[in-house]
């Protein structure tokens, strides 16, 4: 009987674990999460660029999905408009895009520990709608972000970032630089 009793306990106690386990992978995979940051751009990265006038307001906001504790994949847009150092118009645009979120410190850290930071790099494409010219193309989003955890759904993010792309204000290649702040929620 006491055999039978033990076999029992062992049995439960292992499936307890092994069910926590399946439990967290889950919420980690399935946690939805929205981002609004505010900050500022320039439009161009060369020596000229870098006048106060070339400066402007950058607004973002993202929702996004972890498809594993590596990985995460968000639609987003950013805008309003930008400046450039050739005439006095405010260049209105947005740009709505998707990309592909990675948190490497997952690789190499337990999900199960309890962290602070995270460094998110992320890479993605997107349309640019330029509303001054009437021009619309693609592009390429990249940067790098810093989470840092304020509670169990809320994060303060510092997101380094540039639209990347060909002829959307000059006639060669173009990027927009942009550092933004601001807050994560996430779901559970």
């Amino acid at each position: 009987m006491l055999k039978y009793l033990i076999i029992y306990l062992l049995f439960l106690i292992f499936s307890n674990i092994s069910f926590a386990q399946v439990l967290q992978e889950e919420v980690i995979q399935n946690k939805w999460y929205v981002n609004a940051s505010l900050g500022l751009q320039m439009s161009g990265i060369k020596d000229e660029d870098f006048v106060s006038t070339n400066y402007t307001p950058l607004f973002n906001a993202a929702i996004g999905n972890h498809l594993s504790d590596i990985m995460a994949l968000q639609i987003g847009y950013k805008g309003f408009f930008f400046n450039y150092i050739d005439d006095n118009y405010k260049h209105y645009y947005y740009y709505l895009y998707i990309e592909t979120v990675f948190n490497p410190i997952t690789a190499f850290i337990s999900s199960g520990v309890n962290r602070d930071w995270n460094i998110l790099p992320h890479i993605g494409i997107g349309i640019f709608n330029n509303n001054f010219l009437h021009k619309s193309q693609a592009c390429l989003n990249l940067g790098i972000q810093c989470n840092y955890s304020i509670s169990h759904n809320f994060d303060i993010s510092l997101d380094v970032s540039s639209i990347v792309g060909w002829r959307i204000y000059q006639k060669d290649e173009d990027i927009i630089p942009g550092i933004i702040v601001g807050i994560t929620y996430s779901f559970l």
